[in-house]
C-alpha cells in the first residue's frame, strides 16, 4: 500500500472526525469563572470564593431543583491541603412556566458562593488553590450541556490586610438572596393529593412571594397559593411529603420591605470533593502514564500492528547496528509524535468547550470506515498481493536512502491509532489527571504514555545487538508473514462490525465496496484505478457520515436481563442503594473480555442478586454526554470504567480496568458486606 494512499485514508478519517456534528459550541452563550470575595484569606478563618456564571440574553440555567425539565448545576472541587469546602450557597431562582412545564431558573448572571474553611496551620504568604469542574445546562429554544474547569489562587494574609475584592458587592447582593436555614420544619396536612403547608408563626406577618419545593420533597412544582396562614400545595405520586426535604419559602419582610428566603429541610444537593493533588502527584502521574503505555503493549488492540513490527525486527537480524537504531528510532518517533498530536488535539477541543476522552475518535463512523480500509490494505500486503512502496522518486531521491525508516515511522503512527480503544491499568488515572491540567502537563502525560508504548523498541536502539537473538530470516518468514495477516483481517472485521452496530447494514455494504476498490487499486497498480478508488472512499465516507445513528441502548436480553441503561437520573434515583455501573463500548476489547469472563459468569450474577445490586450499563460506542460527564467526574477519559456504590459509600468505589472473576467477587464482598 503506497504511503500516499495510506496517508490519504488517515487524513480523510481525521477530517471526518474534525467535522463531526456532535460537538456543540456552548461558549458563545455562557461563560463561567471562579472569583474571590476578598483579596486574601486568613488562616483559621472562613474564606469565600464564588462560581460566577454569565448567560447570554434569553438563555438560562437551573437551580438545585430544575423543575419539570432541566438538570441542576454540578460542581466538583479540588483544593490544596488545609482547605476544606464547607458549603455551597444557592440563591433563590426565578419561576418560569412554558405550557404545562414549570422550571426554576437563573438568568443573565448568577453567583454561587462557596465557603472555605482555612486551616490555622497554614502559613501567611503562601497562596491556597481551588479548582472546580463545573457542569451546567444552558437552554433557550434548545438546550446545550456546558462544562469547564476553573482555577483560582488566593494568597494567605493577616486579618488586617484583608480587603474587598472586585466582586465583593456581587457577593453581598447574592447573600441577600440565599435562603436562611430555618430551625423548625413547617407542618403539613393532606386530603388526598391536595394539602396545606402552614406558614411558621414568625413569617406569618410577611407577604408571601413564592415557594420552591426541593427535588424529592413530594411537593409538586405548581405555584402554591396562600390561604390564611397556610399555603395550598399539591402532592405528587410520592406516598407522602418528606418532612426533612421541604423547600424554600420566599417572602417580603413586613418590617424592611426586602425579599427574604427561608430554607426548610435539606435540598439533598451535594458536591464532590476531589483529593488534593500533592507536590509529587505530577511525578506519580507521569510514571503511571509510562507504566500504562508499557502495559499497552500487552493489550489485544495493539497486537495486529506489533506483528508488523515483529516482522521488521526479524528482517534486521543481520543488519548493521546503525540501521537497527534508525528503524527503531523511527518507530519510536512515530509513536511519540502521534501521542503528542493527540494531546494537542484534545487540548484544542477542550479549550473550545468539548467533552473529550480517550478513544473518542472511534466514535466517528468515518474514522471506523477509514481504519477498516487501511487494515484491509495492510493485510493484502502481508498476503503478498502487493509490496509496500516506502518511497518513490517523487518524494525526493535523497530520502530513498533511508530504506524503511518512513515505514517504521508510519507503523508507530498506526500502533497509536489502534491502541486508542484500549485503556490499560495505570493509564486511565493518568489520562484523567492530564485532561484536568494545563496543556503542558497534558502533553507530558501523553509523551510518557507514548514512551511506555515504545520502550521495548528503545531497547533495540540502545542495544542493537539484541536483534541477533531474533530468528534468522528464511523462507519460513513468508508463511509467518501470511499468518500475521490474520489479526489484521480480524481487526478489519471488528471495525466493520462496530460500524454496523452504530450505522447499520448500509454502512457495512459501503465499507465492503470500499475494500473491493482498495484491493483492485493495490493489485492493478494503475494510477487511474487508484484515483477512482480514492474517489469511491471519499464518497463512501461522506455517505456513512450522513447515515443516521442506531440506538445502542443495552437490551433486556443482555447478561440474563440484569442490565439497565445508565442515565444520570437513574443513578440519582438509586442513591443510597447497592449499584454497579459498567461504562463500556463496542470498540473496547477489554470491556468485552471482562463482560464475557466476569459479568456473564453465573456465580457472579448470583452473588450480585443475593446482595441486591442494581446493574447499570453505559454504552459509549457513540458519543454520549452523560457518560462523558460521568467519566470526567472520576478523572477518567476512557472505558472500561467500573464503579460500585453502596449505602455506606455513596461516592462510589472505582475498580481496576482489568478484572478477574476472583478479584471482582472480592470487591463485591468488601463493598457490600
Amino acid at each position: 500500500m503506497s504511503l500516499r494512499l495510506a496517508f490519504a485514508v488517515i487524513a480523510f478519517c481525521f477530517g471526518g472526525l474534525a467535522q463531526a456534528k456532535d460537538f456543540s459550541s456552548w461558549r458563545k452563550y455562557s461563560q463561567a469563572e471562579l472569583v474571590s470575595e476578598t483579596n486574601g484569606f486568613t488562616p483559621g478563618a472562613i474564606g469565600s470564593v464564588g462560581v460566577k456564571i454569565h448567560l447570554a440574553p434569553t438563555w438560562h440555567t437551573y437551580w438545585v431543583n430544575p423543575g419539570d425539565s432541566g438538570t441542576p448545576i454540578h460542581l466538583t472541587f479540588k483544593t490544596s491541603r488545609g482547605v476544606k469546602v464547607e458549603r455551597v450557597l444557592f440563591p433563590v431562582p426565578e419561576r418560569e412556566q412554558t405550557g404545562p412545564l414549570i422550571s426554576f431558573e437563573y438568568k443573565n448572571e448568577v453567583l454561587l458562593p462557596v465557603e472555605l474553611k482555612i486551616a490555622d496551620s497554614l502559613a501567611v504568604g503562601r497562596p491556597i488553590t481551588v479548582d472546580v469542574d463545573i457542569e451546567w445546562l444552558i437552554c433557550v429554544d434548545v438546550c446545550i450541556p456546558a462544562f469547564d474547569s476553573l482555577h483560582l489562587e488566593v494568597p494567605l494574609v493577616n486579618l488586617e490586610n484583608v480587603a474587598p475584592g472586585p466582586d465583593f458587592d456581587l457577593f453581598q447582593k447574592t447573600r441577600a438572596l440565599v435562603p436562611q436555614v430555618a430551625t423548625a420544619l413547617p407542618q403539613f396536612s393532606f386530603n388526598g393529593s391536595e394539602g396545606t403547608l402552614k406558614i411558621p408563626p414568625e413569617r406569618a406577618a410577611d407577604k408571601f412571594v413564592d415557594f420552591f419545593p426541593f427535588k424529592g420533597s413530594g411537593v409538586l412544582n405548581v405555584k402554591a397559593q396562600l390561604v390564611g396562614d397556610s399555603l395550598q400545595i399539591e402532592k405528587g405520586t410520592a406516598p407522602s411529603v418528606s418532612p426533612d426535604r421541604v423547600g424554600v419559602l420566599v417572602v417580603r419582610s413586613k418590617d424592611s420591605g426586602k425579599v427574604q428566603a427561608y430554607q426548610y429541610g435539606n435540598s439533598g444537593w451535594s458536591f464532590d470533593l476531589k483529593k488534593a493533588a500533592g507536590g509529587d502527584s505530577l511525578l506519580w502521574m507521569l510514571l503511571s502514564a509510562f507504566i500504562g503505555g508499557l502495559i499497552l503493549n500487552l493489550m489485544p488492540c495493539v497486537f495486529p500492528i506489533l506483528s508488523i513490527k515483529l516482522l521488521s525486527l526479524m528482517k534486521l537480524a543481520k543488519a548493521h547496528p546503525r540501521e537497527v537504531r534508525q528503524q527503531n528510532l523511527a518507530y519510536v518517533a512515530g509513536v511519540l509524535v502521534s501521542f503528542v498530536g493527540i494531546a494537542l488535539l484534545l487540548s484544542l477541543l477542550r479549550s473550545a468547550g468539548h467533552l473529550v476522552g480517550w478513544g473518542f475518535q472511534l466514535q466517528s463512523p468515518v474514522f471506523l470506515a477509514g481504519l477498516s480500509w487501511l487494515f484491509f490494505g495492510l493485510s493484502l500486503n502481508l498476503l503478498g498481493v502487493y509490496e509496500i512502496e516506502i518511497l518513490d522518486g517523487n518524494w525526493g531521491h535523497h530520502l530513498t536512502k533511508t530504506g524503511g525508516i518512513a515505514g517504521s515511522f508510519f507503523t508507530g503512527v498506526l500502533a497509536v491509532i489502534v491502541a486508542s480503544p484500549c485503556t490499560a491499568p495505570f493509564m486511565g488515572v493518568a489520562l484523567g489527571f492530564g485532561l484536568a491540567q494545563a496543556t503542558s502537563v497534558l502533553i507530558g502525560i501523553f509523551f510518557m504514555l507514548g514512551l511506555g508504548l515504545a520502550f521495548p523498541y528503545l531497547l533495540f536502539v540502545v542495544f542493537p545487538g539484541m536483534t541477533q537473538v531474533m530468528p534468522k530470516p528464511g523462507k519460513w518468514m513468508q508463511t509467518f508473514k501470511q499468518v500475521m495477516a490474520l489479526p489484521l483481517l480480524l481487526t478489519c472485521i471488528w471495525m466493520i462490525w462496530i460500524l454496523g452496530q452504530v450505522r447499520g447494514v448500509n454502512a457495512i455494504a459501503t465499507v465492503l465496496i470500499g475494500c473491493v476498490c482498495v484491493g483492485l487499486a493495490l493489485y492493478l497498480k494503475r494510477g487511474s484505478i487508484r484515483a477512482i478508488a480514492v474517489l469511491v472512499l471519499f464518497c463512501g465516507g461522506a455517505f456513512i457520515y450522513r447515515t443516521e445513528a442506531i440506538s445502542v441502548t443495552p437490551t433486556a436480553g443482555e447478561t440474563g436481563g440484569l442490565w439497565q441503561p445508565y442515565s444520570e437520573a437513574k443513578l440519582t434515583e438509586l442513591k443510597g442503594k447497592n449499584v454497579f455501573v459498567n461504562m463500556t463500548a463496542d470498540w473496547c476489547l477489554t470491556c468485552k473480555v471482562n463482560e464475557r469472563l466476569v459479568f456473564d459468569d453465573p456465580e457472579v450474577q448470583a452473588l450480585m442478586q443475593a446482595k441486591n445490586v442494581t446493574w447499570l450499563k453505559g454504552d459509549w460506542t457513540q458519543r454520549n454526554e452523560e457518560i462523558t460527564r460521568f467519566l470526567n467526574r472520576y478523572d477518567r477519559v476512557g472505558v472500561p470504567f467500573y464503579v460500585l456504590y453502596s449505602l455506606s459509600n455513596p461516592a462510589g468505589t472505582p475498580l481496576p480496568e482489568v478484572l478477574t472473576k476472583a478479584s471482582f467477587i472480592d470487591f463485591l464482598n468488601k463493598e457490600f458486606q
